[in-house]
């Protein structure tokens, strides 16, 4: 018995001494793990200096390119969209035609990846940094920064996106002058890539987007505008384009209208009557959910106008005064 009891200390001891090894064996695992995934990340992002941007910081302002605000670029449908889509000037002198790629034509909350690659690029250029079309970003991080949330199948849906971004194509054609007309051929997004582990940890998942020359331009010449960043939250895509329109027409200036049909072409509206386009504004208008502007319908026209006081009475001013 006294035998027994002088062995338990050491059996003890020994009994420490494993769980201590096993633990010490479970961390070099953790860390070879770890190691692993960083050498993945490593591979994935290490290439010649100025190859690429890492978007790693939190965006300060969002930044939409001019050229997708002026004209509908984007899908409002949010069924599979194979339509080839067409759209023309008042004036006649400029043409957009947007073919759908396999997956189906891009839509407007596609656009967000868009927003966030050159939110970032537009952030690192006015602070001086080098930039390039290439962005890559954890797929965890768009979707806090974009408020979306961080759901299993969000993760899906981004590989869904980037599809129809890669397989949309765009053609244009501009009038230089009487006897030269430019045409031009071009998609949204180069290349994508993603790497993610085979029993994957979603937050890690690794994103990149290789913007197209003619997006890419857009950021260099600092052709963009700042977005309200509740525009993220509208989920009607006829809200969000709605939203588009009044920030690249009304801006500062406080008013702005054009007329019903007009308007319907210009929103990339799928509706041919002009009836049903109106109800769908009425229920928009009756919301308020658009961040900055608000309009009303009055005599064939749609009339925005700015949420802020000051801006609308300086329009106001300058109407009466004209």
């Amino acid at each position: 018995m006294n035998s027994q009891n002088h062995l338990k200390p050491v059996a003890s001891h020994i009994a420490g001494k494993r769980k201590n090894a096993v633990d010490l064996v479970r961390q070099m695992h953790l860390k070879v793990i770890e190691a692993s995934h960083k050498e993945d990340k490593r591979q994935f992002v290490q290439e010649p200096s100025g190859q690429f941007f890492l978007a790693e910081l939190e965006i300060i302002s969002f930044k939409s390119d001019l050229a997708t605000l002026e004209v509908p670029i984007f899908s409002l449908t949010t069924k599979k969209d194979m339509k080839l889509w067409k759209w023309s000037s008042s004036d006649g002198q400029k043409t957009v035609e947007v073919a759908p790629g396999f997956y189906g034509r891009a839509t407007i909350h596609d656009k967000d990846v868009l927003i966030y690659c050159i939110s970032h690029l537009v952030h690192r250029k006015n602070i001086g940094g080098q930039i390039n079309r290439t962005v890559r970003f954890t797929a965890h991080n768009f979707f806090m920064t974009m408020r979306s949330g961080t759901r299993k199948d969000n993760y899906v849906r981004l590989k869904k996106t980037l599809d129809r971004l890669k397989g949309t194509q765009i053609k244009t054609s501009e009038s230089l002058n009487e006897k030269l007309k430019l045409g031009k051929g071009f998609g949204l997004i180069e290349e994508w890539q993603i790497l993610e582990k085979s029993a994957p940890d979603l937050r890690k998942m690794l994103v990149s987007v290789t913007l197209s020359d003619w997006l890419f331009h857009q950021v260099v010449n600092t052709k963009v505008l700042t977005i309200h960043p509740d525009y993220f939250l509208l989920r009607k895509p006829l809200e969000r384009r709605l939203y588009e329109i009044a920030r690249k027409h009304v801006g500062n200036q406080g008013a702005w209208k054009m007329k019903i049909d007009g308007l319907r072409s210009k929103c990339g509206s799928s509706q041919s009557r002009i009836n049903e386009f109106r109800a769908g504004l009425e229920c928009i208008r009756a919301a308020d959910n658009i961040p900055d502007y608000r309009f009303l319908i009055k005599d064939g026209y749609v009339h925005f106008y700015s949420k802020d006081t000051n801006k609308l009475l300086k329009s106001t001013k300058k109407i009466v005064d004209n």
